[in-house]
């Protein structure tokens, strides 16, 4: 009996101790899956090393449920009334259309006129003496020296020193180009019968005032003679000695302006009614 006993009370320590250590080993495997589990389960954080930590203290970090967003409230939708309204029983006249006013366009500035300059007054012209009196003086010394019973009109006055003056102008241009053929249409035959004399030419060789020169031809009078002594001067009025010879002369005045005297220049007579040019004998 006491033997019986002994190993019952042996086989339920053995039992006891067997189930101790199973009771061990378990708790132990599942702390080990349940660390494991933790250390999959937190979130790797960017660029930091994840430290190590013991299995065995690691909390478990319970991941944070996202909260749903709330919802949003649709607007109602408005009832609408399916009555329909009742007709007027006078239909309202509709509005005119009124025209549409057209808007004033705008109008161009117009470019102002540039003040004017005010340009300077022209000096006070001196009262010159009318034509009628000027004419009637300028006749009065034309005539005044006609031989004694000859006279002429005004309007034979007033052609006759037109064309002296004309046949003046052109001499002057022949003189210009020294042309002696073309100034010989221009004399009278009975100078041109004087000055081809030597010895008349000789007398007015000793008058030059330049010495050393000599006349031997009309042409050489030409040249030393009548060309230095008449060109380049201005002719102004005629005086009549007779009916058919007359003086082209250039008139002098004094300071106040007023008539002073004449300058004799040319002589012309009346040939076959046109005027050819005299050279005065010595």
């Amino acid at each position: 009996m006491k033997t019986c006993h002994f190993l019952k009370i042996s086989s339920i320590i053995f039992a006891a101790t067997l189930a101790s250590g199973c009771v061990a080993n378990c708790s132990h495997t599942k702390g080990n899956e349940t660390s494991e589990t933790v250390i999959q389960e937190l979130p790797e954080k960017e660029k930091e090393p994840v430290a190590e930590v013991p299995v065995a203290e690691a909390p478990v970090q319970k991941a944070e449920e996202t909260k749903p967003a709330p919802k949003k409230e649709e607007p109602k939708a408005t009832e609408v009334s399916f009555t329909t309204p009742k007709p007027d029983p006078k239909p309202k006249e509709e509005a005119k259309a009124e025209p549409k006013k057209e808007e004033p366009k705008p109008k161009k500035e117009e470019p102002k006129p540039e003040p004017k300059k005010e340009e300077p007054k022209p000096e006070p012209k001196k009262e010159e003496p009318k034509k009628e009196e000027v004419a009637d003086e300028e006749y009065t010394r034309s005539v005044a020296q006609m031989a004694a019973g000859q006279t002429v009109d005004v309007a034979t006055f007033n052609k006759d020193k037109e064309a002296v003056l004309a046949i003046i102008n052109e001499l002057n241009a022949v003189m210009k180009e020294q042309n002696y053929k073309d100034w010989l249409n221009y004399l009278d035959e009975e100078s041109k019968t004087y000055w081809s004399n030597k010895s008349n030419l000789k007398k007015a060789q000793k008058r030059l005032p330049v010495k050393g020169l000599t006349l031997s031809t009309l042409e050489d009078y030409f040249k030393y003679i009548f060309i230095p002594s008449r060109q380049g001067n201005q002719m102004d009025e005629i005086r009549y000695e007779t009916e058919s010879s007359v003086k082209a002369v250039q008139i002098r005045t004094d300071e106040k302006g007023k008539y002073a005297g004449d300058t004799v220049y040319y002589y012309l007579r009346k040939v076959n009614g046109g005027w050819k040019l005299h050279l005065p004998q010595m």
